[in-house]
């Protein structure tokens, strides 16, 4: 079966997968277990153990505690409100396109929330959902397109 790609990674400075994310623009798409199976193939096959599915404004974070191969070990670990307030305005250039619009603020919200110290102004199911590890993991790694974005002005 065809894992798919994530829509943003964060990446070691080795090359390693630290945090794969899944975005949906809607977030009643969440409800579907067919997006939950899609990025535990994706974290299964990019050999990454912490996933997130960013879904209008869910979060739901996956583990893999490594007990098992192929991915059966992944389990959900905690889900939290993203309020569309957190997240910065998106590149001009993906104005009119929604997913991909959605896509570049949550990639800049992740390039952000990378430098921060503290997260006052944060629901406190985001916080806790944030906890260390998901920050450690953000500020060694880079945050990255894990596709390229193709402008209006290249079609």
């Amino acid at each position: 079966m065809n894992a798919g790609s994530p829509d943003i990674v964060v990446m070691s400075p080795e090359g390693e997968y630290l945090i794969v994310v899944e975005l949906k623009v809607d977030d009643r798409s969440v409800k579907h277990q067919h997006v939950i199976r899609q990025i535990k193939q994706i974290m299964a096959s990019t050999g990454c153990s912490t996933g997130l599915l960013i879904a209008g404004e869910s979060v739901i974070l996956l583990r893999d505690s490594l007990e098992k191969f192929n991915g059966e070990s992944i389990y959900i670990a905690g889900e939290a409100k993203l309020p569309n307030s957190l997240l910065p305005p998106a590149d001009e250039q993906w104005k009119g396109e929604p997913a991909i619009e959605f896509e570049s603020q949550v990639q800049r919200w992740l390039e952000k929330l990378k430098l921060t110290t503290r997260m006052d102004n944060f629901p406190s199911d985001l916080c806790n959902l944030l906890d260390e590890s998901i920050m450690n993991l953000l500020q060694i790694g880079e945050v990255r397109a894990a596709h390229p974005r193709w402008s209006k002005i290249a079609k």
